[in-house]
């Protein structure tokens, strides 16, 4: 899983006053992406799997009303090759 510290420098946050939100959109990226791949998370992270949810939670930072189009669909990419099957 994704660390506060990692995530704050991928978005260049230097202070404190987002931490709870952050660590709120952590949570909400690991969830998605095991939603989307259908199984738990690897662990270690893939470096793919780390750059789609590090994307997720870069989307809803700077979108927190919704506003813009979606997802990325770079972020799906990334996370097709661990996607497992439905029977």
């Amino acid at each position: 899983m994704l660390n506060l510290d990692e995530v704050k420098l991928f978005l260049k946050i230097d202070d404190h006053t987002e931490d709870g939100y952050l660590n709120i959109l952590i949570l909400l990226a690991g969830e998605m992406s095991e939603n989307y791949i259908r199984t738990a998370l690897p662990d270690p992270l893939p470096e793919s799997i780390r750059q789609a949810m590090l994307m997720v939670i870069g989307y809803f930072f700077e979108n927190r009303e919704g506003t813009k189009d979606g997802i990325p669909s770079a972020v799906y990419t990334l996370l097709n090759p661990y996607r497992k099957a439905v029977f």
